[in-house]
């Protein structure tokens, strides 16, 4: 019976040095960004980080780029709702637009999964942000897709655009943390 105490109890630490060591993982800004397809940009986003990514770890870098990418994805939004609002009557352009929106803010679109990113972060559910993450990715291309297909906006283009780039860069510092 002391030997299982025993047993269970060096698990226990070895689970929580291992989770902590997640926790506090640096990996270089430009051993992440090189994976992206967009390097300049990657590094430029990280580094914006208030108190900058040197020293940074991942999940902390992880939880920067998730709040950038929800607050890029309102402003996506935001956006949209406008252009919405300005075009009047041409129900095809409008209904591209409408497309865009649901992905950002249907039950499972980009917004409120973007909610529930933080919290699977929080709790260190790794393996279900990566895979919410690649949800949130999904619906990012198929706005880009649809509004690529058809005339709209180039500027709601370009802010879709820069949502997939900043998936990107959260996904990559995911394959980082899951490594461990």
């Amino acid at each position: 019976m002391n030997q299982s105490l025993s047993l269970l109890l060096v698990l226990l630490v070895l689970c929580v040095t291992s989770s902590n060591s997640i926790s506090n993982k640096v990996v270089e800004v430009n051993v992440i960004c090189k994976e992206t397809s967009n390097p300049l940009y990657c590094s430029n986003l990280l580094n914006s980080k208030p108190g900058g990514a040197k020293d940074a770890s991942l999940v902390d870098l992880a939880y920067y780029t998730i709040d950038v990418l929800s607050d890029n994805s309102n402003n996506t939004n935001m956006l949209i709702s406008k252009l919405i609002d300005e075009i009047g009557d041409n129900d095809t352009e409008i209904n591209y637009y409408y497309r865009c929106k649901v992905n950002l803010l249907s039950d499972d679109g980009i917004i409120p999964r973007l909610v529930i990113a933080d919290k699977y972060l929080a709790f260190k559910q790794y393996p279900a942000l990566t895979k919410l993450i690649g949800g949130v990715m999904n619906k990012i291309v198929e706005c880009r897709d649809s509004l690529h297909q058809h005339k709209t906006s180039p500027l709601v283009a370009q802010n879709v655009d820069v949502l997939r780039q900043i998936g990107q860069v959260i996904q990559i510092l995911l394959k980082y943390i899951n490594l461990g």
